[in-house]
């Protein structure tokens, strides 16, 4: 049988062979790296996509305790939630608000059961010294379980305003990824080891999924408001320190809570979901588009001026009155209309300064008739407080 093998079968039988018996004797260790490494990718990541998640649901999630909104805000909730259990090896969601400074209550937990290792809606506890996602900030840590296996817990803050209100938890479960360990034969090992020692990309290829998590909108499916912050104050910088030029554009719907009284929550989600999907149909690939709040959208344009700013920006404008939402579950069909505003970032004008002059354009177009595009002027500052969403 062997005579007959052709001499580049038999060199890649000998080649198969002898790295597999050269492997094997190193096999187990270069297994648990490989799972130290994932567990540890998988910890970071929930991290992450924890603190995406909470800065979604930052200032507005306290409204799922109050009278006459609590259906809405907590199906809100826990739709953004139900998304992301779906993702991974994430086993659990928690959302708490402290109630005191020793007592903490919690509003969702998914998926929910009656084991001794969930909490049920409305459960108070006792804030205990030893947990260490109550007490800290963002992070990751190995927690205990009664069920049996390797968990992590992740955490971020929730607040509103300066002030931390609530915490937010995700918690991996291990055993997925060592049951995905359990399905690599040695051969595979090896290959997945040269990988890892060339690029990481396989150990944290977890990560990678819940970082993109972490920095989308659950709804829009665009940027979400602190991931549009971090690149807004980076292109900002870089047109200071470059000479280059970067504009924001913000737009807002024209009396969208019009939309949800007449239609329903329903439709004025869909609203949402097309309105990001005609805003990034119009931009560019090296534009940033992203959910600022509520119904408010921010665009960053980077390499573009005022000119071209005001450009897009009419473009974008047009565009959108011009298109017919139809919603056949409600018979519902209409349009819709953004006000703009415009704003280029200049010497000396900081990421939050440039946030308040878009703004307050913005406001100026809503003032001045709606359905308009406003260019930053000194004349029309200071910037409005932000007041609660009432339509506008």
């Amino acid at each position: 049988m062997w005579t007959r093998l052709s001499l580049k079968t038999k060199l890649t039988f000998l080649v198969v062979t002898v790295v597999s018996l050269a492997s094997f004797g190193f096999t187990r260790f270069a297994a648990q790296g490989l799972m130290n490494l994932m567990e540890q990718a998988a910890g970071q990541g929930a991290a992450t996509a924890a603190e995406g998640l909470a800065a979604a649901i930052d200032g507005a999630w306290m409204e799922a305790i109050q009278p006459g909104t609590a259906d809405v805000k907590y199906n809100t909730i826990k739709n953004l939630a139900d998304k992301l259990v779906d993702q991974g090896y994430v086993h659990r969601v928690e959302v708490l608000r402290y109630v005191s400074p020793v007592e903490n209550e919690y509003i969702l937990s998914f998926p929910e059961d009656n084991s001794a290792d969930y909490y049920r809606p409305g459960t108070k506890e006792t804030v205990r010294p030893g947990t260490p996602y109550l007490e800290k900030d963002v992070g990751f840590h190995g927690v205990q379980m009664q069920k049996p296996g390797s968990y992590i817990a992740g955490w971020a803050p929730i607040s509103n305003g300066d002030r931390n209100v609530g915490m937010l938890m995700l918690i991996v479960d291990g055993n997925g990824v060592q049951a995905a360990m359990n399905t690599i034969n040695i051969a595979l090992v090896v290959v997945l080891l040269a990988l890892i020692s060339l690029s990481g990309i396989v150990a944290y290829k977890f990560s990678a999924s819940f970082e993109k998590a972490a920095v989308t909108d659950g709804l829009m499916g665009i940027y979400n408001h602190k991931y549009f912050k971090q690149r807004l104050e980076q292109e900002v910088a870089k047109s200071h320190r470059y000479a280059q030029q970067t504009s924001l554009v913000m737009l807002d719907i024209d009396y969208f809570k019009k939309v949800n009284d007449t239609f329903g929550h329903a439709t004025g989600d869909l609203v949402l979901k097309l309105m990001a999907r005609w805003v990034t149909d119009c931009s560019r690939n090296t534009d940033v588009v992203a959910r600022y709040g509520g119904e408010e959208i921010g665009i960053i344009l980077t390499h573009t001026g005022l000119a071209g700013a005001q450009e897009f920006a009419e473009r974008l404008r047009l565009k959108i009155s011009q298109q017919i939402i139809k919603d056949p579950e409600e018979d519902a069909e209409f349009r819709v209309t953004v006000s703009v505003g415009v704003a280029q970032a200049e010497k000396g004008v900081s990421m939050l300064d440039l946030i308040k002059r878009a703004d307050a354009a913005l406001y100026h177009s809503k003032r001045t008739g709606r359905n308009r595009v406003t260019i930053y002027q000194e004349d029309i500052l200071p910037a409005p407080e932000p007041q609660p969403k009432t339509g506008s």
